[in-house]
């Protein structure tokens, strides 16, 4: 047995490999193909003819690869360069290309932003009286809005490996099974918990915001570095996360998907993610007092969310058609989920008290933040807060004093989307539901140090407290 290295460009994921090792294993003499993305090389087992790079060539012409004895340099045009006697210059084509990707990644999270300070998410006012379409109409918002950046991120994520696994010459209909079966997973896991709700009418405990930003940070830098991956960055493709090759081998080989179960329990996992609006849905289904008015409030619910990102999950299917399609498809949804990453870090950040982007955008504090604590008949230090539509506002001073008795006070007015659970790491424990009208939570004697309030989600813009 006689052993040949070449080297490749052109790959972009793993279907690629599958794409390349199921050609070549169809020549005779060819007894073992191993194509590497990481490493960006062929190694092929023969005992008869060997493929030339020549013969290579040819027959992935039409696919965008390129094969070479040696390893190939690929050179990029710079946007911007220096001109002998002309000085800085920029290229134009190289400008027209990168703005034209820029206005299409923007158009997703125009969307994103618009359903989020618009309020669209208060049109749909849910109750546990409130119809089963209103539930419906309910998760429909859910799934257009911020809570796509992390369900609708790791879908992103999962479908890049499902596409890997199946290769291209697959059809939408065969790739839209893992689909199908992530789906049904949420569908079960939702119906299920709402309806253990319903009967027990015992509320979820949400205590540790530490343990739930981590989980949330940990998902979300995989999102990230898959997304680097899809968007081409060559040091990221080193890291590839995904089945085992003699698994998606065998896959690509007889066309029949192997373990769909895998799909369905990550499915079912998302209903522990800490996103707002599943925790409006799961609190409502807990005041139902029905095991079955609780699984069918969950389901309509999660039937709803399901529409965007069934839409997600196809769109990335039809991109992965062909290598040139998919390779296209491919940078634009990675661009989009380590943006989706990015947003979500950021809001853990906030959760966790941490500096994040939002500090910079925070608008100035109001007067009244610049003023004296306010101490009520008790001794008591009062920090007053009014919450409506998708944002936080101090309504006193931005700094209290340590070791003396404090209250949170918040006037909800309306407030949306995640906003609806309260969490101040540090200051309180755990996320506090916020009913509408006034709410009072005691925080104790908070201890020195600088503090943030903000969603579960780390979403809202956050208000900073000080503590002296």
């Amino acid at each position: 047995m006689k052993e040949q290295i070449y080297y490749i460009t052109g790959m972009h994921c793993a279907s690629c490999e599958l794409l390349i090792e199921k050609r070549l294993l169809k020549e005779s003499g060819v007894k073992a193909v191993d194509a590497s993305l990481g490493n960006g090389t062929l190694r092929i087992e023969y005992d008869g003819r060997l493929p030339t790079v020549k013969d290579l060539n040819k027959w992935f012409k039409s696919d965008g690869y390129s094969f070479s004895e040696t390893r190939q340099t690929v050179h990029k045009n710079p946007l911007i360069y220096v001109q002998e006697g002309k000085g800085i210059q920029i290229d134009k084509k190289v400008l027209k290309k990168k703005l034209s990707i820029l206005k299409k990644v923007a158009l997703v999270f125009f969307v994103l932003w618009f359903v989020e300070k618009t309020g669209a998410a208060s049109y749909v006012n849910v109750t546990d009286s409130s119809s089963l379409g209103v539930f419906f109409a309910f998760g429909l918002v859910a799934g257009l809005s911020s809570c796509a950046a992390l369900v609708g991120g790791i879908l992103l994520s999962l479908t890049k490996s499902w596409n890997d696994q199946y290769g291209y010459e697959a059809s939408a209909k065969t790739k839209m099974i893992p689909h199908v079966y992530f789906h049904g997973g949420r569908l079960f896991a939702y119906g299920l918990l709402g309806g253990v709700l319903g009967m027990l009418g015992k509320a979820m405990a949400f205590e540790n915001v530490t343990v739930y930003a981590l989980i949330t940070l940990l998902v979300s830098a995989v999102m990230l570095l898959i997304g680097l991956q899809m968007a081409g960055v060559r040091w990221a493709e080193r890291f590839q996360i995904r089945m085992p090759k003699f698994v998606t081998r065998r896959v690509a080989g007889n066309g029949k998907k192997q373990g769909n179960q895998l799909p369905f329990v990550i499915g079912a996992g998302t209903i522990f993610l800490p996103c707002g609006f599943t925790l409006i849905a799961q609190g409502i289904a807990l005041t139902s007092g029905s095991f079955t008015r609780g699984a069918l409030m969950m389901v309509m619910f999660v039937v709803g969310t399901m529409i965007p990102l069934l839409f997600i999950g196809y769109a990335s299917v039809q991109g992965s058609k062909n290598p040139k399609r998919g390779r296209t498809f491919s940078f634009y949804a990675g661009v989009v989920l380590v943006v989706f990453a990015l947003y979500n870090v950021n809001g853990q950040m906030n959760v966790l008290g941490y500096p994040s982007i939002s500090d910079v955008f925070a608008k100035a504090p109001s007067s009244a933040a610049n003023t004296a604590p306010v101490v009520n008949n008790q001794g008591e230090q009062i920090i007053s807060l009014t919450a409506k539509g998708f944002s936080y506002i101090l309504n006193s001073s931005a700094s209290i004093q340590a070791g003396i008795p404090t209250k949170l006070v918040v006037d909800d007015q309306g407030i949306q989307g995640c906003g609806v659970f309260l969490s101040a790491r540090g200051l309180m424990n755990g996320f506090v539901d916020l009913k509408y009208g006034e709410n009072i939570i005691d925080l104790g004697k908070p201890k020195k140090g600088t503090y943030k309030i903000t969603c579960s989600m780390g979403m809202v813009p956050p208000v900073t407290i000080r503590v002296e």
